[in-house]
């Protein structure tokens, strides 16, 4: 998955957000550096990094990757 893939991945996911906690806290991780973020946000982050595109799921939405459970 390329950056721009997963940008827009991510915009898609947050446009669907509805609880406005979370978005406070995703408005809170735009403000901080990765040095400020918690460890398994960043964790997560690089893990994603290193995940190879072939075994990535790729998903059009939230509902569709929760139907593949």
């Amino acid at each position: 998955m390329t950056i721009e893939q997963k940008k827009i991945a991510l915009i898609k996911w947050i446009a669907t957000l509805e609880d406005e906690a979370v978005l406070d806290q995703m408005a809170g991780f735009k403000r901080s550096s990765m040095d400020e973020l918690p460890d398994g946000i960043v964790q997560l982050l690089k893990m994603a990094e290193a995940e190879p595109d072939e075994s990535l799921v790729k998903h059009s939405s939230a509902k569709d990757f929760l139907k593949m459970k």
